[in-house]
């Protein structure tokens, strides 16, 4: 789904796939994309980001980030052309308030490696990394943007483990900063958004999910909405068993189990009589 998004988005170029001159969030005629969710624009300052408006097609990532310290603060930091850096939202702990900063087009200063500012977008979560518990409001809000953002750019719906791509060309995902690789493709020394962010709760909001309780049970009659791999065991790395087409069926037998940023479901595809694991952001109700 997403790499179908991706590639219209690589044919039709900004202009033709997100329709130039939109109005943006401060009321005036631009090239902007308006952000259904953001509740306010305040500019960063300008010597903090790069005026690039880039192509919807170079956007691959978003990065999760912890601000270490208020909302207010970090939205007065930003403004601040001493600090250097920028993000494109910031966002308040509480309630889920959300400031845009910068244009999604625009390039910010947050993330840093090899390319990773040039092809993603930043949201700084108000708290302290490893210390504060993040509200459902903010956990709701963050996805209510990082799924439209995803469904806007063709980024992948997917939070993948480990250190992401040293170049931030070759994939597509949800990361935290402490993902975004060093210039010798290693991690860097950021911890955030740190151990008390929830994952696994963050992504199945994104992905349409209420949070809470399992999308599927077993049972359920399942079929893909793309060409589908399903493997022996959980995981991106495990032998494929089949590559199951949009319309076949299949019965949820076991699961849910999250690996590798995913959730798999095992699964008993009836109509070729195999069994095995898949990836849930790709099954629907059949």
């Amino acid at each position: 789904m997403n790499k179908n998004r991706r590639s219209l988005l690589k044919q039709l170029g900004a202009a033709g796939a997100i329709g130039l001159g939109s109005v943006g969030l401060s009321g005036t005629a631009s090239a902007h994309v308006q952000d259904p969710y953001a509740d306010r624009w305040v500019a960063a300052d300008s010597s903090n980001y790069s005026n690039t408006n880039r192509s919807a097609s170079s956007i691959n990532w978003v990065v999760i980030h912890v601000t270490q310290g208020s909302y207010a603060g970090a939205v007065s930091w930003l403004q601040n052309p001493d600090s250097n850096v920028s993000a494109q939202y910031v966002m308040r702990n509480s309630d889920g308030h959300t400031t845009q900063m910068v244009h999604n087009e625009d390039t910010a200063w947050h993330a840093g490696g090899t390319n990773y500012n040039a092809h993603s977008v930043g949201i700084e979560h108000e708290g302290y990394v490893g210390e504060t518990n993040f509200t459902d409001a903010l956990y709701q809000k963050s996805a209510n943007i990082v799924s439209w953002l995803c469904d806007t750019y063709g980024i992948s719906k997917t939070h993948p483990t480990g250190v992401a791509p040293c170049d931030a060309r070759n994939g597509s995902g949800i990361i935290g900063h402490h993902q975004v690789p060093e210039s010798d493709c290693g991690y860097n020394d950021h911890t955030d958004p740190g151990s008390t962010w929830d994952w696994n709760y963050f992504m199945s909001l994104v992905n349409g999910g209420d949070g809470g309780g399992d999308r599927f049970v077993d049972g359920d009659r399942v079929t893909p909405t793309t060409n589908l791999n399903t493997r022996e065991q959980p995981g991106t790395d495990q032998p494929i068993v089949a590559t199951i087409s949009p319309g076949e069926v299949g019965e949820i037998m076991n699961g849910p189990i999250d690996k590798d940023g995913y959730r798999w479901w095992g699964v008993h595809w009836l109509d070729r009589n195999v069994w095995g694991w898949s990836v849930e952001q790709y099954l629907t109700d059949a």
